[in-house]
């Protein structure tokens, strides 16, 4: 049976991952994504089937309230490629039709947060 890699090149080191229940930034987020189903369910729900719905509201907002919660990654950039992805979990529960290119669109926001953190860790050295 292999052992979990817990080495030094593990980004999060050999402690445990613990959800941050209690982090402001983690509740603030997760109400945001909670608010934008709530008002897209509000606004579509006699009008859609059950299965767009679930498609195109719910399964968005459940992964946005996950990544909410979840650890924050050590590196400046990796946490802003985080929160940008939960924000992207909430506009999307209101985008509709629209959600499939907004997931399209996934690639460049990751490349966003790195040239982001990139110049604001470069601010911060010099």
């Amino acid at each position: 049976m292999r052992t979990a890699h817990t080495g030094p090149d593990y980004p999060y080191g050999s402690l445990p991952l613990k959800p941050q229940w209690r982090e402001s930034w983690a509740r603030g987020i997760a109400l945001l994504v909670i608010a934008c189903a709530a008002i897209s369910l509000t606004l579509h729900l006699g009008v859609w089937p059950i299965e767009r719905l679930a498609l195109l509201i719910i399964f968005p907002a459940l992964l946005g309230i996950t990544l909410a919660f979840a650890p924050d990654p050590p590196a400046l950039i990796s946490r802003l490629a985080k929160r940008l992805t939960v924000a992207g979990c909430a506009i999307g529960t209101l985008s509709g039709v629209w959600l499939a290119p907004m997931i399209l669109l996934v690639p460049v926001l990751l490349a966003a947060s790195v040239a982001i953190g990139t110049l604001y860790e470069g601010n911060q050295r010099g």
